[in-house]
């Protein structure tokens, strides 16, 4: 998190570096093997770089998140809530809104949140938007 309780975003070269840097790790990446990964041109990585990527990001995880494991990142210790959260964020639109939040203040966070609540409860069972009186 940063100064203003945003989710801070690790670059690339960044996690590679600090990856590389870490003896704990047993590996060394380059910005250019982990790009790959992250763009899905690449879709094998051995044990040691999924075991050092879960290292990375559970060391710089916010005190209120999930432990992030080389299990979480292979889908292998999925529950319920984190497979609807994933089904859910298969969305490109829930995806772009969610994404967009992430920049937001907290303070933002709740007034968007709210705006949600309102438009939630004028909408029909069938997702069709209910006249508002004006």
């Amino acid at each position: 998190m940063d100064e203003r309780g945003r989710r801070r975003a690790y670059s690339t070269p960044q996690v590679a570096k600090a990856i590389s840097g870490d003896p704990r790790c047993g590996t060394t990446v380059s910005r250019v093997y982990l790009a790959t990964l992250r763009s899905g041109s690449n879709t094998n990585p051995t044990i040691a770089v999924v075991r050092a990527i879960a290292r990375f990001f559970d060391e710089h995880r916010g005190f209120d998140r999930r432990p992030v494991t080389a299990a979480f990142l292979l889908g292998e210790d999925e529950d319920d809530e984190d497979r609807e959260l994933r089904r859910r964020l298969a969305d490109h639109q829930v995806r772009a809104i969610a994404m967009r939040a992430g920049d937001m203040s907290p303070a933002q966070r709740r007034q968007v949140l709210r705006m949600l609540d309102v438009l939630h409860e004028t909408t029909a069972g069938d997702g069709a938007v209910v006249d508002l009186p004006q």
